[in-house]
């Protein structure tokens, strides 16, 4: 690893470099390579110009969006632990830095970026034996999975998704994992809520669920149909927060954020997508949906600029009945009111009454589908019977409060 710093590179086109600064500890310095075009910028939020910028302390937003957090972190200091004396954001940064989620790479000087093995996804989606097998995907892909988030997951390349086997070399898919003993029937329970998200017309990455329950498959929201991948920022970076600042703030500034960053022929269809995804929330007891878990997607910077798709959707109150918002609305991180919604509907988002209206029949229609999804699916696995109760019992009550 180099100790000095990492080139970083814009759909495989070196913009600049990222290093520790010699003075200050703690402190990082990102400098465009001289005639970086503007096309190149590294984030919406750090445009090209002539000088270094200073991250103020801690690693730039932007670079530290898709550090691995959790499992996956422990994961990759027991790997390197004997080869690496430090291990601070930059030398992580460094290990995972050629597979990422959004079109950003970084690599040391002269090191090539690497391509993401091949794995069979409809194998892990069928596996029902008795190994941990997601144990195992960790030991093969931890240094090629440039993702955050505190559930343990992964980013493979499935052998059957590759558009050409010989230039198709990135990531297709993200699998995630959960600890069931601390949160048993996770991965069953994002999947439907992510079907609640499909049925009720939000855009959502296409999700499926492992037979064993174990997994969660979710495929690539940000790739391209030739096998390139879009820009993609969450909303800690647009709010300028850590990766730690995730709950801070507040649905309505969320929506200015979003008005703020998303192109201006986009704005209807972002807000109206905002609206949904917080009343789904609210519905299904999503305690969750914090800054990270809302971003845009772009072509190139300025250019086309959209809200991304529903990709981390599920409800927590099985597990934390008591658990309210992830951010606030109308001053409260309390489950809000159907009047409640309807005011962040009409002064946050913009939304005529008629239309809020129909957004939120249209959640509680995606979610009693999902609900009979969940029961047939209990009819055919038993053992998952008792989840699905509790779950369904949750939903009703979320649908109950929103008078849907």
């Amino acid at each position: 690893m180099n100790r000095n710093g990492v080139e970083v590179y814009v759909d495989g086109v070196r913009a600049g470099t990222l290093s520790r600064s010699d003075l200050e500890p703690d402190t990082f310095l990102f400098g465009y390579a001289a005639g970086c075009e503007d096309c190149h910028a590294v984030s919406l939020t750090m445009p090209v110009v002539a000088d270094q910028v200073d991250s103020m302390g801690f690693l730039h937003p932007i670079f530290e969006m898709n550090l691995p957090e959790g499992m996956l972190r422990q994961r990759l200091e027991l790997m390197f632990a004997k080869v690496l004396r430090d291990f601070d954001a930059l030398t992580l940064l460094d290990i995972v830095g050629r597979s990422q989620v959004g079109r950003l790479r970084y690599a040391s000087q002269g090191k090539p970026l690497d391509d993401v093995p091949a794995e069979n996804v409809g194998h892990l989606l069928a596996y029902r034996g008795t190994e941990d097998l997601f144990s195992d995907l960790l030991d093969r892909y931890a240094r090629h999975s440039g993702i955050s988030g505190l559930q343990p997951k992964v980013l493979v390349r499935d052998e059957a998704a590759s558009i050409d086997r010989i230039t198709d070399r990135g990531a297709t898919h993200i699998v995630k994992s959960f600890n069931p003993g601390e949160f048993p029937e996770l991965a069953a329970n994002e999947f439907f809520s992510m079907q609640a998200a499909r049925h009720a017309g939000l855009p959502t990455a296409r999700v499926q669920l492992a037979e064993s329950r174990a997994l969660l498959v979710v495929e690539r929201f940000d790739r391209t149909a030739a096998g390139s991948y879009l820009g993609f920022e969450d909303f800690c970076v647009l709010s300028g927060l850590r990766a730690s600042g995730r709950y801070s703030g507040s649905y309505e500034t969320l929506a200015r954020r979003v008005a703020t960053f998303v192109s201006p022929q986009h704005h209807p269809a972002a807000l109206r997508q905002l609206f949904g995804t917080v009343a789904l929330c609210s519905a299904i007891g999503n305690g969750d949906a914090h800054l990270k878990n809302f971003a845009v997607l772009y072509d190139a910077p300025g250019v086309n600029v959209r809200l991304a798709p529903v990709y981390d959707m599920l409800s927590t109150r099985p597990y934390l009945p008591r658990d309210g918002l992830a951010l606030e609305l109308d001053g409260s991180k309390a489950f809000p009111s159907r009047r409640q919604l309807m005011g962040f509907a009409r002064q946050s988002c913009g939304l005529a009454k008629p239309v809020a209206e129909g957004i939120l029949a249209r959640v509680g229609q995606g979610v009693l589908a999902a609900l009979a999804e969940m029961q047939g699916y209990a009819v055919q696995h038993p053992d998952f019977a008792k989840s699905a109760d509790r779950l369904s019992q949750v939903f009703r009550e979320g649908l109950a409060r929103l008078g849907l």
